[in-house]
């Protein structure tokens, strides 16, 4: 038998030491993590899903999967209100005033704009950035001029929304 084939045993006994002392050192370092399932607070990256319904005539809705930094003004402030102190798995339904969503409608926010400053090809209801980068709906086309509305989408419409916390991680 050859000196390798003699300490296996040994190895094995060695291998096994550390392997439990890896596991034991890990459930240490779990310890020292605090437990549970952490509540949003200011700065918490959160994922999400929601689902807005703008009611009335033509009530649609709209689905969305998507991430946030609570404190960042990525949410309308009163739905980060909201959302403040939940955690994964919590839902809610919330009801916004068209000033509490994304603010009333602004008429002045409409420019035209010659057809030919646009991309071939674009059609009514065609969602384009500006040089500026700023989005902006393709409202009215007519063989010259295009009207482009800067207003968010959902502006000047009160909603529904439900939102899931899929997920909540700490800002430490």
């Amino acid at each position: 038998m050859s000196e390798f084939h003699r300490n296996i045993p040994a190895i094995v006994a060695v291998v096994t030491l550390f392997t439990c002392l890896g596991l034991l050192s890990q459930q240490g370092l779990a310890a020292e993590k605090p437990a549970g399932n952490p509540r949003i607070i200011d700065g918490s990256r959160v994922t999400y899903f929601s689902q807005i319904t703008v009611p009335g005539e033509y009530e649609f809705e709209v689905r969305d999967l998507g991430q946030f930094i609570q404190g960042r003004h990525q949410l309308p402030p009163a739905l980060e209100r909201v959302v403040a102190g939940m955690k994964t798995g919590d839902e809610k339904k919330v009801e916004l005033s068209a000033e509490e969503g994304f603010g009333t409608y602004d008429a002045g926010k409409k420019k035209t704009v010659p057809k030919s400053d646009l991309p071939a090809g674009t059609k009514e209801g065609d969602v384009l950035k500006d040089r500026a980068g700023h989005e902006a709906t393709v409202t009215q086309l007519s063989e010259r001029y295009a009207v482009m509305d800067y207003n968010h989408p959902l502006a000047g419409k009160p909603l529904s929304i439900k939102i899931s916390i899929l997920r909540v991680d700490d800002p430490s």
